[in-house]
């Protein structure tokens, strides 16, 4: 080798490079990472479709609920018997006794308790076809079939007062004289609420067949139907 070449590879940088420990850095890496928190898990995403499916039905039940207490749920989809009976809960005619109940906030089921049994078999009777009608097939029966003192005269009804308390308050009634009472009658309480009283019909003061009554605002004497 000549002098030249002896002092160029005397001069050259050398290549190799320290010795690595590769497994203390391997080890320095899995303390590292051991150190590290462990990735948070994510939520099933089954559970929390589950809970919003539970939400819309609770949601939708509720709100089931509180159209079922109006009175447009009766005709919904019984428009045949029920469009006439909400027809005249809407209408405020005042000859008609429905009329003085909506004026007070009362609906439909505040009167008629919606019983399941009893539901069930509406529901039957309608699939069916198969229900009694009056004769102008309006209703599925009139007042006087329907209207009686246990139904009409219940406790939670007119103010928390009895029958008796009821009548107390009627002698003199629209300023007739005071020895007339309607719900007092001489017939010894031979007639019923439904001969008079009529929630989807014209209110009928039967008293005025032998009397000449003034009588209350918005109802008839029998004479005139």
């Amino acid at each position: 080798m000549s002098i030249d070449e002896e002092k160029r590879a005397a001069g050259a940088p050398s290549h190799a490079g320290p010795a690595t420990d590769t497994s203390s850095a391997a080890a320095a890496g899995s303390a590292t990472a051991a150190g590290e928190p462990a990735p948070k898990k994510r939520p099933k995403r089954g559970w929390i479709v589950a809970g919003v499916v539970a939400a819309v039905i609770v949601v939708a039940g509720a709100g089931f609920w509180v159209w079922h207490e109006q009175p447009s749920f009766c005709n919904a989809i019984c428009h045949s018997p029920m469009d006439y009976y909400v027809e005249t809960y809407d209408s405020g005619d005042p000859q008609l006794g429905v009329t003085v109940h909506a004026k007070a906030g009362e609906s439909c089921l505040d009167c008629h308790t919606a019983e399941l049994t009893t539901q069930i078999s509406e529901v039957m009777a309608w699939v069916s076809d198969n229900y009694p009608m009056t004769e102008d097939g309006t209703m599925l029966a009139t007042g006087k079939q329907f209207a009686s003192e246990e139904f009409c005269a219940r406790p939670e009804c007119h103010g928390g007062k009895s029958f008796d308390e009821i009548t107390a308050g009627l002698w003199g009634f629209a300023g007739n004289d005071e020895k007339y009472n309607p719900h007092s009658s001489h017939q010894d309480m031979a007639l019923e609420c439904g001969d008079c009283h009529k929630a989807h019909e014209n209110q009928v003061l039967v008293c005025n067949e032998c009397h000449d009554l003034t009588l209350p605002e918005g109802w008839e004497a029998p004479n005139v139907q």
